[in-house]
């Protein structure tokens, strides 16, 4: 497993290549063929080029990620993934992060959908509870990020 903080598609290249490089090394000595688990505060919304890249395999050179530093900083590649296409084993949330001004879905737990299935995924916390004191990090929640938890059973 591995767990990642990933800031846009600026560091994306670099970020995910790094970990892929790391993953590949490990899982090749330790347990060849073994089912990747990626996860982490990957710092991206659902429709980033991040997201794409981890669960469609390839980063369009449309996409607008590509040019959110303005034209000036645009780019024209296509970045295609060397994992697998990966499966977001908790499904579509509203957030995992509450703060003021932001709420939005940055942590994600993805699998490889034909090497593992979801048995379950612990409930988030109500939107009531983490709104009982504004925002995240709170006295109840001492993280601004709430914790995404499942039960995952490798597949034969």
């Amino acid at each position: 497993m591995k767990s990642s903080h990933i800031v846009g598609v600026g560091q994306l290249a670099a970020g995910v290549q790094q970990c892929v490089i790391h993953l590949s090394h490990v899982i090749s000595e330790v347990a060849p063929g073994a089912p990747l688990v990626f996860c982490g505060d990957f710092n991206s919304s659902p429709d980033s080029g991040v997201l794409q890249l981890v669960s469609e395999t390839v980063v369009p050179q449309q996409h607008p990620d590509w040019s959110s530093s303005g034209p000036e900083e645009s780019c024209t590649m296509e970045l295609l993934s060397a994992f697998p296409s990966l499966l977001n084993a908790c499904g579509k949330l509203a957030y995992t992060n509450y703060v003021g001004g932001f709420h939005g879905c940055l942590d994600y737990i993805f699998i490889q959908p034909d090497s593992m299935q979801v048995e379950q995924v612990i409930p988030l916390p109500s939107h009531q509870e983490v709104t009982t004191y504004e925002a995240l990090p709170s006295v109840v929640h001492p993280s601004d990020h709430i914790a995404l938890v499942c039960d995952l059973r490798w597949s034969p």
